[in-house]
């Protein structure tokens, strides 16, 4: 019985560890066909300015301009939320 409590807790330790590892956030999930990426983060360690550093690299290392935050997504964890960033062009004039 300790062996299946162990192997179902151990995901969810392992995820939070690499959340509180980082600069507070992990990235998660990429949708190159949605142009979209997104984060796992915990509010309270979060570096905002990094997290958002990192979806503005990912979407220009895939031949966008700019990454503009989406409202935040429900999280399956209690303490941690998500945050997803959509890739686009930036309006030249």
């Amino acid at each position: 019985m300790k062996k299946y409590y162990l192997l179902s807790v151990l995901p969810a330790a392992l995820l939070v560890g690499c959340v509180s590892a980082s600069k507070g956030f992990v990235r998660l999930d990429d949708h190159a066909a949605d142009q979209a990426v997104i984060y796992r983060y915990d509010p309270e360690k979060v570096d905002k300015a990094a997290m958002d550093a990192d979806a503005l690299s990912y979407c220009k290392e895939n031949g966008f301009d700019q990454a503009t935050q989406i409202p935040p997504l429900a999280s399956s964890i209690p303490t941690l939320k998500r945050m997803a960033y959509t890739c686009s062009y930036a309006v030249k004039k």
